[in-house]
């Protein structure tokens, strides 16, 4: 074989644009520069949004991350629209351009200004057929813009089903699974799980507990559903009790509900990461009943600390990160007879010590460097690929 074929292939030069830069993203996107080194450009439509503000990064980490300049409209209770200056990708002349979605006008105009040109597009995509009802001409414009992409990228199997479902053919789907900053979470983990009693006793948790973490918006998160279903297992005399993490709209309604109900449910309001780790590992499953949810990244944390899992259908994450009857349960929306009967399960402690060493197994597949791996298969390089 001669130096030429043995030489490595070339990085293409390419530009991720997204929203915001989310704590979340911070190692996967670092990863990803590791590999691309100076190649690598991450362009944002906004440094904060209303409803994300919680997520945010609160610093840039060394990454190659732009500002692109432009205007905003508020559409509450939804993300805002944002309309950008693209120049400063267009002229950076990429060879492959990665957004981060489709409901987006800077996204659109983006996809408009690159189609006579030689850019392999793709579109990174989260959401699924359950998290929203489909249908009418913004699906046909999806169809559309995946018509003229290279490809899409998605955290998982459900993402996927929907990106086909729109006319992506599979072999250009390809699975960049969702990480959280594991090297934090599992750090925090392996120093707080072996201190589980004292910090149960420290938190005040003498029976079984469940934990739920995410905002309080009902017509997302579906919180009532799981306060009923803890309701209807303390009426049946077990012992247990429900701790809801997070603010948002409908808090004084679930108070409310709890105490008409006599449901053993304490509201935590917000969380740090280092007292939420605390409750990860000291909590006995994380519950996720949402009605609508593209993944759900508290369950990536919380398996790292061994927690069962019961999360509903809608959930994009559930079927990969969650095996029924081995590391949780997968119950339908709005059902409280069904999540009453998956919690009751989880009242055995052999059963959660069984299916909570599965979750902390299933979710090594879940690194940032697995998320940065499928953005090189997707763009053409191997996964030993190095600037």
């Amino acid at each position: 074989m001669s130096a030429d074929a043995q030489a490595p292939r070339p990085s293409p030069k390419v530009a991720l644009v997204t929203n915001v830069l989310s704590h979340y993203r911070v190692p996967c996107f670092a990863r990803l520069a590791h590999y691309l080194g100076d190649n690598l450009d991450i362009f944002l439509l906004a440094s904060e949004m209303e409803h994300r503000h919680y997520v945010m990064a609160k610093e840039e980490h060394g990454l190659p991350v732009h500002l692109l300049p432009g205007r905003r409209w508020k559409r509450p209770p939804e993300d805002d629209f944002h309309w950008n200056d693209i120049a400063p990708v267009v002229q950076g002349k990429y060879d492959v351009l990665i957004l981060g979605g489709w409901a987006e006008p800077t996204y659109l105009l983006l996809w408009l200004r690159h189609l006579p040109r030689r850019t392999r597009v793709f579109f990174w995509i989260e959401s699924t057929l359950a998290d929203r009802d489909r249908g009418g001409h913004r699906e046909r414009l999806k169809r559309l813009l995946l018509w003229r992409a290279a490809g899409c990228l998605v955290p998982g199997q459900r993402a996927g089903e929907y990106c086909h479902h729109l006319g992506m053919a599979k072999e250009r789907i390809f699975v960049v699974p969702n990480a959280t900053d594991r090297d934090y979470f599992r750090r925090q983990a392996n120093a707080l799980v072996p201190q589980r009693q004292a910090i149960r006793q420290q938190l005040g948790l003498k029976v079984p507990t469940f934990l739920f973490v995410g905002r309080l918006v009902e017509s997302i998160k579906g919180v009532e559903i799981l306060i009923r279903a803890i309701a209807r297992l303390a009426t049946e005399g077990h012992a247990l009790e429900l701790l809801v993490a997070g603010e948002g709209p409908d808090s004084e309604a679930y108070v409310a509900l709890s105490q008409e109900l006599g449901a053993p449910v304490r509201l935590l309001g917000n969380l740090d990461h280092d007292t939420l780790c605390r409750y990860y590992a000291a909590t006995d499953g994380l519950v996720l009943p949402s009605r609508s949810e593209v993944w759900g990244f508290v369950l990536n944390e919380a398996m790292e600390f061994g927690q069962p899992l019961v999360v509903s259908e809608a959930v994009g994450a559930g079927p990969d990160l969650v095996a029924p009857e081995e590391n949780g349960f997968i119950v339908p929306v709005g059902e409280v007879d069904a999540l009453a009967a998956a919690l009751r399960q989880l009242l055995d402690p052999a059963t959660r010590q069984r299916f909570g060493d599965a979750s902390r197994q299933r979710i090594e597949d879940f690194s940032p460097d697995h998320w940065a791996r499928g953005v090189l298969k997707a763009i053409g390089l191997p996964s030993q690929h190095s600037p």
